[in-house]
């Protein structure tokens, strides 16, 4: 045999034996992992709970059905009935069993056992808002699936830009969330550009919105800018409606205007604009019409947004499974997480260097009880 042969039969053979190396070293098929849940099912949050629920159970579903000796993902559903008291409960007993995997939500919630499973260094999706999810230089654990408020003031600031507003009135809950979105972000960018603004902010227990709203009145704004959960939204549309405060896209909410949407008549969301995930503006794409479809012929009820960031949260655990060692330590499942890239049902799933989901979100606008993105209405006006 020649020198040259031999060298192509001894590749060929180191080849193989570092495909065998890797394989063996891959968790063996049928092997379970437990990801806990500690989240809100029942309570004044229960929305988004449900939501997390219903679109990670339908990924198992999906994933049992594309091959039925896979690595098994074995999910612990506990309710924190939206009290941050009893989101520590059920963390400490659910920590004690020493699962793979957590994920938590929301804020509130998530907040009152961030350090302990920190501590713990369990790789922890979290269903926050957060601007930053790993505050500390040395902490990984946390990753996130969902749109977030980083994402949000930039989508803020390009609305600002093209409506060009000389005042601006912003109205928030008192959350850290939101006072660190608007102090970091929107309102630098405000004064950068030249433009007056006015800040209040309220409760996260509610306020009186009337009274909020007729300090927007005097201040005469050209835009409004909302933040706030659910029952806020509702709260603050509502009040604002009948003084006329709405016009046709100048004012812009938080995603969860998709959640108030739920409570809310056409009428009253008709003109208001939101940010919005590409996955709902974007809904005539062949991938999304296909899993909508799926999802309500096992729920009988239309998606929300927290329903697809669930399901692809789950795609992204089965792919990260794919690449671990035998026997990962926690720091195998945070890198495999982190480096996991994938097309999901709500657009290309990678994580930026904080481990937050690089969300693909632009602004919407309600037509007739429709979501429709802002940019169409634009380019049709343009070309009028």
């Amino acid at each position: 045999m020649t020198n040259r042969k031999l060298l192509v039969v001894a590749s060929a053979i180191a080849i193989a034996v570092v495909a065998f190396l890797v394989l063996s070293n891959r968790p063996t098929k049928g092997t379970q992992f437990k990801l806990a849940a500690n989240l809100p099912l029942t309570g004044d949050l229960a929305v988004y709970g449900v939501s997390v629920r219903r679109g990670a159970e339908l990924a198992l579903d999906d994933l049992r059905d594309q091959d039925p000796t896979h690595n098994k993902i074995v999910i612990d559903w506990q309710d924190n009935a939206s009290e941050p008291k009893t989101a520590v409960a059920v963390m400490q007993r659910q920590l004690a069993s020493n699962p793979d995997l957590y994920t938590s939500g929301v804020r509130p919630q998530t907040m009152a056992i961030w350090d302990q499973v920190a501590a713990a260094q369990v790789p922890h999706f979290v269903w926050i808002f957060e601007r930053i999810i790993n505050p500390g230089s040395q902490q990984r654990n946390n990753i996130r699936t969902w749109v977030n408020l980083k994402d949000e003031a930039r989508v803020y600031l390009s609305h600002v830009d093209e409506l060009k507003p000389k005042r601006v009135a912003i109205l928030h809950t008192q959350a850290p969330s939101y006072q660190d979105e608007f102090d970091v972000d929107v309102i630098p960018g405000l004064k950068q550009r030249g433009i007056e603004y006015f800040r209040e902010t309220y409760p996260f227990e509610g306020a009186d919105y009337r009274s909020l709203v007729a300090k927007i009145q005097q201040f005469k704004p050209d835009l409004v800018i909302l933040g706030g959960w659910q029952s806020h939204l509702v709260g603050l549309v509502r009040a604002m409606r009948p003084a006329g405060l709405i016009s046709n896209g100048n004012v812009i909410t938080t995603y969860d205007l998709l959640d108030a949407a739920e409570v809310l008549g056409k009428d009253e969301i008709e003109g208001v604009c939101f940010v919005a995930p590409t996955f709902l503006t974007r809904s005539n794409d062949p991938k999304v019409v296909s899993w909508t479809a799926k999802f309500e012929r096992k729920y009988r009820v239309s998606p929300l947004y927290t329903d697809a960031y669930a399901y692809d949260m789950l795609r992204v655990v089965h792919a990260a499974i794919e690449k671990l060692p035998q026997n990962p330590t926690q720091g195998n499942w945070i890198d495999c997480i982190r480096s996991t890239k994938i097309d999901g049902v709500t657009g290309k799933i990678e994580f930026d260097d904080d481990g937050s989901l690089v969300a693909e979100v632009e602004v919407a606008i309600f037509r007739d009880g429709n979501v429709v993105p802002l940019m169409n209405e634009l380019s049709v006006g343009a070309a009028k």
